[in-house]
Formats: structure tokens, C-alpha cells, sequence
């Protein structure tokens, strides 16, 4: 059996079918229907479409028994009964069932119209699978139909960047059909490049379905582009108070008037975001700008840039590199941390606005940029050529604390964080580890199916993670995510480090551990990003514009909602409160760079880093607060050109050896035993969860924890 999947309306007569001749009645139950539906699709008395409709109109109640029968199902007739699932309210089932099939046959035709169905049915619940198998699949036209559907299933910015990028990359290096399929794919999801244009014009005259699809297409954007032109000003401000504001604002505001379309901007950014706070109107200049981020197009050198120095004179700040990526390309090239730099395609940077900068270090992904830095003790500009591309952050970093407790830091649920955060945790299990501490800090979340595999580690049976429930379930069917690996990690105690960077998918992961109190939640409040957001382009104006809008809201086991509105706080609240204390007087913060500018920092570092590297390793995680342990420490504090306490210059030095030693390492030293009081707090509650709170006295760097937090107090 042929089928063929179409973004089309079904027809008015297979919309109108009823299953007459299947209806339940007291002498037929739900379970017999199914059967009977199922066995004249097999038998080819009734077509895979017509049944699906047939099973959909069953209801949910009789999803499990279709569910329970698709192993009977050949592949293009599972895919009719996976669609009736998802439509029936079982998406989960369905999307696993399109899933297998792509898996088991990906060269295959029903591949391609599984990977069609994930998109158009399979809603969020859909989108992990789709992100993966997006990054495992290698089979061109099955890319082009997952990439696709993610752009339409997608809720976070990281699908629809993956999507995009997918769909660009395929299309700047594919020829013939390849090209075609995907110019037809761009097109469909409003990228409309001079490029893709040229394929749809040739496209057009092919006789058949394509041909007559480009056409649409091409028909689509010229009524869409001339709907953008006949917009008229003559009927703006209808509403008389907005008449009459936009009259005195004209009148006599001290600036000159603003444009129509920059009050209607205005005016349109003001609606969405009297929601909530992540509902946002894009206006063309800002959706053009957001597509191009998400197309792959642009690629940077992989560097956290910024301003040094007096920031209110242009002619004194320096434009530096405050951090590189250690897996980007800045850093391959040998640029480090607080190189500062003085040009770009020897252009100076001195005087120039900050998003200028950064945009001149963008470009598209394989071509360079030429970077004039300057460096402490070094005489004049060194050139270094960096090949800008995509930069892959790093998902997880991991190690083992005295004690024995292992420690996971998240960094973000991305495509590969379930894997990474795995395999570290499986390591650490190997090398024998008592407790665990998973550090949630600053994770601003990602993909809902990573969270939820990630949850699923740690929780037995059967349990819900999470459920997403719109305002109308006729629009937005609720969505529940449950368990499904039997399998979890060893009981030991659990600990989830959270604050108020931590959001979205953290705060699913947090708050469901803590729901079945599985893992002792410890920092302060999250940020409070509970919901799914749709991106829905604009007719009005041919889809130049766009909004993004909060359709669900998620709830964690509990029932209680982590979305924080104008009347809810939202979140979820750690367990243990510990709020991260300063080191040093905020007031003196900027001596820091005082200090970095007048290369007191270097002279030291220069004199004995190289000779002591293990014990500046140890420094850096543990010093104990004692400034003699730092070798010449009393001749470097007589010498320097700012005063300050001996107690601020140790707490300042300690922070630039931490990033000499990341930029030596090529990785980001995460581990603070002494001066981080949430991790602290942590391995104090993992040491008393183990009952072996007597031995923080015994392992040199817990010994200041008893007295810090008052353990010992009654």
C-alpha cells in the first residue's frame, strides 16, 4: 500500500465519516471496535486514512487497546493508527510508534511520512525525538522532512536553530532532487531567499504534485508581499483613545512625532507582554534578525566580549575578551582570557559601540576575521586569524569531592546533554561514589524531552514528571510526560543545587525530584519559566512579523505550576536556603581591574605558576583564607599600586589564578570548596545524609563547613 502524507485539509467527505458500522453500543465494546477497524485496514476493505478517522472518533477511552494492537501493524498502517493516537490524547504512543518506524527503516518512504506526522501531531512531546533523530539520521530527504516537522513542533529557541541550521546547510551543499525537496521545505516554513526563490521558479513548470506545490508557494509569497504593501495608513489609531493619544503626542511631545509603524511596534510589544513575561511581539526588523540567528548563517569566533575599564569614556575602556569558549575556535587560535582587542580586519575598535564590535566578529560559518590583540608583556598588536564558525557549547562537567561524593554540573539540556550527563554520572558510579550532587545553577533549560529523560534516571515506576495543560484543551491538548525506563540509578543520597538563573527545564527536572522527595533541593528560588511557547508568524503583514506566545503551562507532580505570572511567584523553592555571600565589599570591585590593568595579576602569576601547578590547583578549590599558602604572597601585596586589605587582595588573586588555570586547561574550573556557599551546603547535607557528619572535621577542606553553616548547633 501506497500512502502519501500531505499538509493538506482532508476532504469534506472523509471528514464527515462516521464509523456507523463500528459504533460501540451495548452489544460491542470499545475494544472490539478497534479490532474490527484494525482488521479491515489489514484486509484493504477500508482505506488507512478512512480508519484512523474511524479509531480517532473511538475517544480516548479506547486508546489503549490500539495501542496495545500496533505490533500487529505493518508500517504504513502503524502510522495511521500512531496518527489516531495522538489525536486521541495518547501522543506518547504515537510519537514512539513513528518513531520505531523511522528508526527501523530509514531509507525508507514511510520514513518520510512518519517524520511528517511527528510534526503535525506529535506537539511538544515530539520535539526531542525529532531533535535527535535529526542529529543521527544521515539519509538527506529523511533530514529535510524531520528538519521540517521540528520547526513546526519546535518550543525552544535550540530546535529552531537546529532545524534551520539543518535545512540552510543541506541546501547551500545539495544539488539536484536534494535541493529541490528542501528549496520546497524552506519555502514552507517562510524562507523565502533569492536562492530558494530561483529553485521554485524552475520548479514551478515540473508537471505534477511538486510542480504545482512550488507554484502555490510562489503564488503564497506574491500575495503575501503585495498584502504588505496595500496596508494602509489612512485607517490607522481607529480606537478614539489611541486617536487621541497619538494627536497630543504629536502635538507636544519635546521629540519629533514617531512613525506609524513604530508606534504600532510599540503598541504591539505593549499587548503580548501584558501576559507574560515570555510572550514577545517580534517586528520584521527583529524576526528577520531572530531567523537569521537560527539559520546557521552566522557564526561567531567563540568568546565572551565586553567593555574593560572606564565604561562612560570611550577613549579608556578596552574592548576584551572576558572569557573564551575553550571548545570555539578563539581559543584553538590562542586567544585567551583579558586579551584585549585593539582591531578587527585592521579596523580599530577604539571608540566603537559595543553591537557594532560583536557584529564585525560575526559572519558566516568557515570564512575569518583578522584580530589584533594586545597582551601583558608582550610588545605591540599580535594578529590571529580565526575561522569563525558554530559554536558547540559544553553540556556537562563532572568530578568526584572528598568523601566520595560525585558532582554533575548541567550546563544546558541540549541535543547531547541526556548523553553527556549520563555517561559522566555512569563513571562516577564506577569509581564508587556515596552521594550526588547535581548542580542546576545558572542552567537556563532547553529541550522538555531532555528533562525529562534526565528525571527519569532517578525516579522508579510509573510516576509523572510533568503535564502541560493549555487554557482550551480543544486548542491545546494537555500533555502528560511519565517515566519509562524501569531502570534508575542507585538511592544514594541526591542533592539539586538551584538559584535564580536556573529555569525551564531545571526547574522540571528540581521540582519533580523534590515532588517524590528523591533529591534535597538546596540555593535559592528559581527563575520561574513554566510554559511552552508556539512562534506564529504574522499574515496581517506577509509574515514579516512574528509572536511568540505562552500556549501551556507546565505542572509538576504535585499540581503546583513553576510559571511565574504578575500574580504568582512562581518557581520552585530550594529545600535549604542558602543565598551566595560576597567575598569582598561590592565598593571594591573594581580594584580588581585596576589591578589586571596595571599587570599586577601577571607579575605574579608569571613568577610562579609554572613552578607550583599542583599547588595552585589545590589553591583554587581550597586555600583555606590563608594568604601564606600563595608562595611570595607578602612581597606581591607590599607592591601593589592600589590598597586594599590583605584579606581582598588574596580573594582577588585566587579568581585570576582560577582563570589562568581554566585558559591553561581549556576548560572551566567549576569547583569552589571554600568560597561557593551553595555547594558547600550541599557536601555538608550530602556528608549528614550519609551520616557522616563527624568526619567534616577530618578532610582538610570540610573543616571550615561545621562552623560556617552552625552545623553543630542544636
Amino acid at each position: 500500500m501506497k500512502l502519501r502524507i500531505r499538509i493538506v485539509c482532508v476532504a469534506a467527505g472523509l471528514a464527515a465519516l462516521a464509523f456507523a458500522g463500528f459504533a460501540t453500543g451495548e452489544e460491542q465494546t470499545k475494544s472490539e471496535a478497534v479490532k474490527l477497524i484494525l482488521t479491515r485496514m489489514k484486509n484493504n476493505e477500508v482505506g488507512a486514512w478512512d480508519a484512523s478517522l474511524q479509531l480517532e472518533k473511538l475517544g480516548p477511552d479506547a486508546a489503549p487497546e490500539v495501542e496495545s494492537r500496533l505490533g500487529e501493524l505493518e508500517p504504513p498502517l502503524k502510522i495511521a493508527a500512531a496518527r489516531a493516537l495522538c489525536r486521541m490524547g495518547n501522543i506518547r504512543a504515537g510519537v514512539q510508534a513513528l518513531v520505531e518506524i523511522i528508526a527501523k527503516q530509514p531509507d525508507s518512504a514511510v520514513a518520510i511520512e512518519a517524520a511528517e506526522l511527528l510534526g503535525r501531531y506529535g506537539g511538544v512531546q515530539a520535539e526531542g525525538e525529532l531533535t535527535r533523530l535529526l542529529g543521527n539520521v544521515q539519509r538527506v530527504p529523511l533530514k529535510i522532512a524531520l528538519a521540517k516537522s521540528l520547526c513546526t513542533a519546535g518550543t525552544t529557541e535550540e530546535a529552531w536553530e537546529k532545524a534551520n541550521t539543518t535545512l540552510a546547510t543541506i541546501f547551500k551543499d545539495a544539488q539536484g532532487e536534494n535541493r529541490k525537496e528542501c528549496a520546497l521545505a524552506l519555502a514552507s516554513v517562510n524562507d523565502y531567499s533569492e536562492q530558494v526563490v530561483a529553485v521554485l521558479e524552475d520548479l514551478q513548470v515540473e508537471p505534477g504534485y511538486r510542480g504545482r506545490q512550488a507554484q502555490a508557494l510562489l503564488d503564497l509569497k506574491k500575495l503575501r508581499d503585495a498584502n504588505r504593501q496595500n496596508l494602509r495608513i489612512d485607517d490607522n489609531f481607529k480606537d478614539p483613545v489611541l486617536r487621541e493619544i497619538n494627536a497630543r503626542l504629536h502635538a507636544f511631545h519635546v521629540d519629533k512625532p514617531k512613525s506609524f509603524d513604530e508606534l504600532r511596534n510599540a503598541a504591539a510589544k505593549g499587548m503580548a507582554s501584558a501576559f507574560d513575561p515570555f510572550t514577545n511581539y517580534y517586528d520584521a526588523k527583529e524576526y528577520k534578525e531572530f531567523r537569521e540567528s537560527m539559520s546557521g548563517e552566522y557564526a561567531g569566533i567563540g568568546a565572551k566580549v565586553g567593555f574593560l575599564g572606564d565604561p562612560s569614556d570611550p577613549e579608556k575602556r578596552s574592548f576584551c575578551i572576558i572569557r573564551p569558549i575553550y571548545s570555539g575556535p578563539a581559543y584553538r587560535a590562542g586567544i585567551r582570557s583579558y586579551d584585549e582587542i585593539v582591531s578587527i580586519n585592521g579596523e580599530p575598535t577604539k571608540g566603537k559601540e559595543l553591537e557594532k564590535l560583536v557584529e564585525t566578529l560575526k559572519g558566516p560559518p568557515d570564512t575569518t576575521v583578522d584580530v589584533g590583540i594586545k597582551r601583558y608583556g608582550v610588545e605591540g598588536e599580535e594578529r590571529i586569524t580565526v575561522t569563525r564558525e558554530n559554536i558547540k557549547m559544553q553540556s556537562a562537567f563532572s568530578s568526584i569531592l572528598p568523601g566520595s561524593i560525585g558532582y554533575v554540573k548541567l550546563l544546558h539540556f541540549g541535543n547531547d546533554s541526556v548523553g553527556k550527563f549520563f555517561a559522566a554520572l555512569d563513571d562516577l558510579e564506577k569509581k564508587g561514589i556515596n552521594a550526588l550532587i547535581v548542580d542546576l545553577r545558572n542552567n537556563p533549560g532547553g529541550l522538555l524531552s531532555a528533562a525529562v529523560d534526565i528525571a527519569d534516571g532517578f525516579l522508579k515506576n510509573d510516576k509523572l514528571i510533568v503535564r502541560s495543560v493549555g487554557r482550551d484543551p480543544n486548542v491545546v491538548p494537555e500533555e502528560q510526560f511519565v517515566t519509562k525506563d524501569p531502570a534508575t540509578h542507585p538511592d544514594y543520597p541526591l542533592i539539586v543545587l538551584i538559584n535564580g538563573a536556573s529555569a525551564s527545564a531545571s526547574e522540571i527536572v528540581s521540582g519533580a525530584l523534590q515532588d517524590y522527595k528523591r533529591a534535597v533541593l538546596i540555593g535559592e528560588r528559581t527563575y520561574g519559566k513554566g510554559s511552552v511557547q508556539r512562534l506564529m508568524e504574522l499574515e496581517a503583514d506577509g509574515r514579516q512579523s512574528a509572536v511568540k506566545i505562552t500556549i501551556a503551562k507546565y505542572y509538576l507532580p504535585s499540581g503546583r505550576s513553576i510559571h511565574r505570572s504578575g500574580i504568582e511567584r512562581g518557581g520552585v523553592k530550594p529545600d535549604i536556603e542558602i543565598k551566595q555571600e560576597a567575598r569582598i565589599d561590592p565598593r571594591e570591585n573594581s580594584k580588581f581591574e585596576d589591578l589586571r590593568q596595571a599587570g599586577a595579576f601577571n607579575v605574579y602569576t608569571q613568577k610562579h605558576l609554572a613552578q607550583n601547578p599542583k599547588l595552585f590547583e589545590q589553591l583554587a578549590e581550597y586555600d583555606a583564607e590563608d594568604a601564606s599558602r600563595y608562595p611570595g604572597f607578602d612581597a606581591w601585596y607590599d607592591s601593589l599600586p592600589v590598597h586594599m586589605s590583605k584579606e581582598t587582595a588574596r580573594v582577588m588573586l585566587r579568581e585570576w589564578i582560577k582563570i589562568q588555570l581554566d585558559d591553561q586547561a581549556g576548560r572551566e574550573h567549576f569547583l569552589d570548596l571554600q568560597d561557593d556557599d551553595q555547594l558547600t551546603r550541599a557536601i555538608a547535607e550530602a556528608m549528614i545524609m550519609l551520616k557522616q557528619k563527624d568526619q567534616l572535621g577530618e578532610i582538610e577542606q570540610y573543616r571550615l563547613l561545621l562552623k560556617k553553616f552552625k552545623l553543630n548547633e542544636k
